[in-house]
């Protein structure tokens, strides 16, 4: 399937057909704000907290771009596999989390469905503290992974992203899970970071910030795979690690605050790319991000921006199904239209003039 990209300039350089498409493939999400006339529709969306995976989710919340497109956000937090189940529940209307968890649920027959990616790369890195031995340290992957046997290795929760990538990368590097390493669940990335310091984890299955504020700040842990970085296996080159889920029923129901949604969600990213927004998201990273200093999260930002877009290609699917048949956790694998919202999905990450 052609015509993906994660940019307005990657579509030109290869010679995109003349607007007409574009502005089809955009028009539900870059059209003018929704719901103009009236007052902004009142809905919940589940998602994480202090996170930088649901870090376009907040800056829509705190730059007011949500009302802007005509949807009032209540935003519900919970850890793990817990935002989903939100979701899943009818707590809430929307979610933000791993879309390997979406994946999951579609396989078993739940009717979510996936409107836009606020983080395209999974936001991970394998770190461990400073004293631990890494002889493996700078080998191919997943040759370096073999210095994780018989350490304490943090995740989140049981059954999250964290716990479900890790365990995908243990057995590339021929460990078992079960027996090689103590997986020990530690919570949100303030917890985990604490946990490090402490020494009550030998490691941790780090997401944003927790690696940035251990490594590069506290200076406490090394990187033994930073997998945001680009480090690690080849389907996470084209990935979709998180995004906004609605069940099909809202869809149905509330088909202009599903698209008021998608439309904030494309400007925040907009926004977070931008380097001349760069104060305005530190701001927000601030508020947000509990405990991180101002200039751990400007680098962060400076560093890894780009991997915040809204779009799931085919292929990014393909590989979330393939690393969950590959843990045994569906039995075969969801398409593309099987699990994406198709009249809502963005194909690209468009120009802020185009707003």
């Amino acid at each position: 399937m052609g015509g993906w990209s994660g940019s307005r300039r990657d579509m030109r350089t290869r010679g995109r057909p003349a607007g007409a498409i574009a502005a089809l493939a955009l028009g539900l999400v870059c059209a003018l704000p929704a719901n103009l006339a009236g007052a902004a529709e009142k809905v919940k969306m589940s998602t994480f907290q202090s996170n930088f995976c649901c870090f376009a989710v907040y800056v829509a919340q705190q730059m007011k771009l949500f009302e802007k497109h005509g949807v009032e956000v209540e935003l519900i937090y919970g850890t793990g596999i817990q935002v989903a189940n939100i979701l899943i529940s009818g707590s809430a209307d929307f979610g933000a989390f791993a879309i390997e968890h979406g994946v999951a649920v579609t396989s078993k027959g739940q009717d979510v469905k996936l409107l836009v990616v606020t983080l395209t790369r999974p936001p991970f890195s394998v770190i461990v503290r400073n004293e631990v031995p890494t002889p493996n340290a700078g080998k191919p992957y997943p040759q370096m992974l073999a210095d994780l046997k018989g350490l304490k290795i943090g995740i989140s929760t049981p059954g999250a992203s964290t716990d479900v990538t890790l365990r995908f990368l243990l057995r590339e590097a021929g460990l078992d899970p079960q027996k090689d390493v103590t997986i020990v669940p530690v919570g949100d990335p303030v917890t985990a970071l604490a946990g490090l310091k402490n020494g009550v984890i030998d490691g941790n299955m780090s997401v944003e910030p927790t690696q940035t504020a251990a490594v590069t700040g506290l200076k406490i842990a090394k990187h033994v795979l930073n997998i945001e970085g680009g480090e690690g296996p080849e389907l996470f080159k084209e990935f979709a690690y998180n995004g906004v889920f609605a069940r099909g029923s809202t869809l149905k129901e509330r088909p202009q605050a599903a698209r008021g949604v998608v439309a904030a969600i494309v400007e925040a990213e907009q926004m977070i790319q931008d380097p001349n927004r760069l104060d305005d998201v530190v701001k927000v990273a601030q508020a947000t991000m509990r405990g991180i200093d101002a200039d751990l999260l400007r680098t962060y930002l400076l560093t890894y921006r780009k991997n915040f877009g809204p779009v799931a290609t085919p292929k990014a699917i393909a590989n979330i199904s393939q690393m969950l048949l590959a843990g045994r956790l569906i039995a075969q694998g969801v398409s593309w239209s099987q699990v994406v919202a198709q009249d809502l999905m963005p194909r690209e990450l468009p120009d802020p003039a185009d707003h």
